[in-house]
């Protein structure tokens, strides 16, 4: 019998109907004492406790909104918010994930983008996360509050009775096509729009994952990402919830010196991560605190080679990265344990259809790709909550890539990354680049400005104040780089501004640049 490809392990682990069907199966597999989640602080919460609180909570979400709802989401990562969602997947009503760094007038106009009337949060997370002007502005705006501690409380014997029965049961209303999150992307070019992920979708993208990386049950995990962020959720929640691995969460991946000390009391053998909080973290860590881990799964931006070299060799860590977008579930392509290409982003998940698009003037070409990973659709600002589906299923990525023979993919940048100076197309993902070769560690972004003479100029910022354009000049020359290639101007800024996310800030760094910061070189 030959051995089975990848694509045979994809569609062999796409055996369940919905999120509770495939998380009551784990909890049969691995037993109901076994923990799923726990934090820094001790709290656990079992496959028995999560099937029950979910359960008990899915009485109240039915009872209180109707089928299909969209109910807004304001939550850390943390166990007893996994059991909040875990009842939203139960009773078919639908989470949206707010996420409250990117200010109040971005929350409102997602929430009315999704059609949410209400939001459900903790009184406790918005008094330790200061959200306060948030759900008042929320109140202001006609958005009714709904609390978790009330939830709970409000529970009675019979729901608590009948939830025990019901735990062990998967709800036959939903189903792979059943709405399962709305995330809401950054809106950078305008108001933010939803991105509607049903359960066919998180299934199919951890059966993907699960098809290329040999992970079980035998592995721990530590994620600090955001629910609001899609790499959080998928890897974070829904992947550790099918397939028993006991995850340690910590509600902010700023907490540099918090997710060693996790990592180290879990003895973590997979760490997830972004390149800038993987920087962080590492900064502040003994060898000690990583010791256990075998891989550190990377995304949401590029993984810098001073970034995988202090992992390996401080901790002997190999970082595994991907790529993915929200509208994906979200991951398209992974590099393998056993066939790393640093540089690349691996190869395409198993069960991706792709085609690739010529772009003038870049050398490589725009993706396009297609699968059951691939969200329901967009709910767009003005549209009334309606989805709008892409035509042929179709999610064109906006990015420009290289694949080579053996299929690994090279990202070249997104198109919208891209100057035009003199008639030339620069990239700035590649300035960017060059830049971290010459200053290791240190944040960096490159932002296209308007120039009278060249239509635009490439204006590089850093939060080091000993940057020097020439120094990045010599490293360019070295390179075989062209000049046209290099920003005209270097600026020195406090902080190069980034997202929950990790990723750079590029609307607020252009506002910084625009606004005018120190010109260090012309």
């Amino acid at each position: 019998m030959r051995p089975k490809s990848e694509e045979d392990r994809f569609e062999s682990l796409r055996r369940f109907r919905s999120l509770p069907e495939a998380v009551l199966a784990a909890r049969r597999a691995h037993g109901s004492a076994t923990v799923a989640f726990e934090d820094i602080e001790g709290s656990a919460l079992t496959y028995g406790q999560l099937a029950l609180a979910g359960a008990v909570l899915e009485r109240a979400l039915r009872s209180r909104f109707a089928p299909g709802e969209r109910v807004g989401l304001l939550l850390p990562a943390a166990p007893g918010a996994i059991a909040v969602l875990f009842a939203f997947w139960r009773a078919g009503r639908v989470p949206a994930l707010v996420n409250p760094t990117v200010g109040v007038g971005p929350v409102l106009s997602a929430l009315r983008t999704a059609g949410c009337g209400t939001v459900l949060s903790s009184r406790a997370f918005v008094e330790k996360g200061d959200l306060g002007d948030l759900v008042a502005a929320a109140r202001v705006a006609g958005i009714r509050m709904l609390w978790t501690e009330d939830l709970r409380a409000s529970a009675t014997l019979l729901d608590k009775a009948v939830a025990f029965v019901s735990s062990h049961i998967a709800p036959r209303d939903v189903g792979p096509a059943t709405e399962a999150a709305v995330l809401f992307t950054s809106g950078t070019e305008g108001a933010p729009k939803g991105v509607v992920l049903s359960h066919g979708n998180f299934l199919a993208n951890v059966a993907q994952l699960r098809a290329r990386a040999p992970i079980g049950q035998t592995d721990r995990a530590v994620s600090a990402l955001p629910l609001f962020h899609s790499f959080g959720l998928t890897a974070g929640i829904v992947l550790p919830l099918v397939t028993g691995i006991r995850t340690g969460l910590h509600p902010s991946p700023l907490h540099y010196r918090v997710i060693p000390e996790l990592a180290r009391k879990l003895q973590a053998t997979i760490l997830f991560g972004t390149d800038t909080f993987l920087t962080g973290w590492g900064r502040r860590a003994t060898a000690e605190h990583f010791a256990s881990l075998r891989a550190v799964v990377a995304g949401a931006e590029p993984v810098k080679a001073a970034t995988r070299a202090v992992w390996s060799e401080r901790f002997g860590a190999t970082i595994l990265e991907g790529y993915g977008a929200t509208e994906t579930g979200p991951v398209l392509a992974l590099n393998d344990l056993d066939d790393q290409r640093p540089g690349t982003v691996g190869r395409m998940l198993p069960g991706i259809e792709y085609r690739l698009e010529p772009v003038a003037g870049v050398d490589g070409q725009r993706l396009l790709v297609r699968g059951p990973n691939v969200m329901l659709g967009y709910l767009r600002p003005g549209d009334g909550g309606g989805i709008t589906a892409l035509e042929g299923g179709w999610y064109d990525t906006g990015d420009i890539v290289r694949i080579g023979e053996e299929g690994h993919v090279t990202i070249v940048g997104r198109a919208k990354r891209f100057a035009k100076v003199g008639g030339e197309m620069v990239s700035l993902a590649a300035i960017e680049a060059l830049a971290s070769e010459v200053w290791p560690g240190e944040p960096v972004g490159a932002v296209a400005l308007p120039c009278p003479r060249k239509g635009q100029k490439v204006v590089l910022a850093i939060a080091n104040p000993a940057g020097d354009l020439d120094m990045l000049r010599a490293r360019a020359r070295k390179a075989g780089m062209a000049e046209i290639q290099l920003p005209s101007e270097l600026r020195i800024l406090a902080e190069i501004p980034v997202m929950a996310s990790g990723k750079t800030d590029f609307p607020r760094l252009r506002a910084l640049l625009e606004a005018g910061e120190v010109r260090v070189s012309d």
